[in-house]
């Protein structure tokens, strides 16, 4: 009964530990995967490989962040009282994004983008987020969930549309084609997260946001489970599609059946394709689900810890490990060992303690805040 009481409270304030430790076990997937490109693909061979058959694993990194984010949208206007300071600090973190964020992403792409001006031609995903940050505050206050879901669906469906049907010849139009809509075989851009797509993605995940605030006043033992179902219902859909697409190239090897295999593949992610997302994404619902349960049930009490504080400061550990791999760990040019599982965990420790430290301090200040005017800040214990 204790441990249900301390759930609840975390839910009226609008966050879950466990939500938070699914979005920080998706930000070690980005880890992973950044660290392969870092230290794996510039050795070629079968360390280059292993890259690549990494990449079933870490390509759930991007919709599930993006699911997770719209979510943790939802979840937050469900619980405020008062959303207008919230959405203002949204949207204040979205200008950052596409600002200061912008100028500390892009420049650590350099070892892979070996491009003339490719300072103007990356979009990161970082920016599309920003986006996300500045429309989703605005729309979540005029739509309900599946008003919102149904947009998002919409906007998805719209992407792909655009993006088989517009066949642009200027380098501006295609600009502008390629970072809001996406083309699978990009002519100006070297690297982007499509904006139309990918927000569609968070209003879609700004639905299951509400339905967590709302499942969670009703029945807190309950929303873990129906996470599960949701997330695994939507799972299959995707990996039904991922059959097909298997099937397709088994029996005619893809031949003339090119629009069909970019939707249903699951590696199709520039730009996202439906079976990568529902595959991808809907696999992270019905974990965080999992997760949920196990909160509430006492479980992985030290991991949901340690993986919250990942979490909590997403978009700061996003920026930070492009410094240490983009930069840090390619720049020492370290030679192939069957050792490096513990590297990676040596690194990813290392961002840990300072993302601890940050959540420390964040924690310092929340509790200044809340002390009756005169205390001083040392007495808080």
């Amino acid at each position: 009964m204790q441990r249900e009481q301390v759930s609840g409270a975390r839910s009226a304030s609008g966050r879950l530990e466990a939500v938070d430790a699914m979005r920080g076990t998706v930000m070690l997937l980005v880890f992973l995967s950044h660290f392969a490109d870092a230290y794996l693909y510039p050795l070629g061979g079968e360390a280059a490989h292993l890259r690549e058959r990494m990449n079933l694993l870490t390509m759930m990194a991007t919709p599930g962040f993006m699911v997770i984010s719209g979510l943790m949208l939802g979840l937050l206007h469900s619980r405020s009282r008062d959303f207008g300071p919230l959405r203002k600090r949204l949207q204040r973190r979205g200008l950052f994004l596409l600002t200061a964020g912008h100028l500390l992403i892009v420049p650590t792409c350099r070892f892979w983008a070996n491009e003339p001006l490719y300072l103007l031609r990356i979009l990161p995903v970082t920016d599309t987020i920003g986006l996300a940050l500045l429309v989703g505050p605005w729309v979540v206050t005029r739509l309900n969930g599946r008003a919102r879901a149904a947009l998002g669906l919409a906007l998805f469906a719209l992407s792909w549309m655009v993006s088989l049907g517009w066949w642009p010849e200027s380098a501006v139009a295609r600009t502008l084609k390629e970072a809001f809509f996406g083309q699978r075989e990009l002519s100006v851009m070297l690297s982007t997260f499509p904006v139309v797509p990918w927000l569609g993605v968070y209003l879609v995940g700004s639905m299951f946001g509400e339905w967590l605030g709302t499942w969670g006043r009703a029945d807190v033992k309950g929303v873990g489970r129906r996470f599960e179902f949701v997330g695994l219902g939507i799972a299959v859909g995707g990996a039904g599609l991922v059959v097909l697409h298997i099937a397709v190239r088994h029996l005619w090897h893809g031949a003339g059946f090119d629009t069909l295999m970019a939707l249903t593949s699951q590696a199709q992610k520039y730009p996202p394709g439906p079976a990568y997302v529902a595959l991808y994404g809907g696999t992270v619902l019905a974990l965080m689900g999992l997760l949920m349960r196990a909160e509430q049930a006492g479980y992985l009490s030290r991991y949901l810890k340690a993986a919250s504080v990942i979490g909590r400061h997403s978009l700061l550990a996003f920026v930070l490990q492009f410094y240490v791999y983009y930069v840090g760990l390619y720049l020492l040019r370290l030679h192939y060992t069957p050792l490096w599982p513990l590297l990676f965990v040596f690194t990813a420790g290392l961002q840990w303690c300072a993302l601890y430290a940050w959540d420390l301090r964040d924690r310092a200040r929340e509790a200044a805040t809340r002390l009756p005017a005169g205390v001083p800040v040392s007495g808080a214990r």
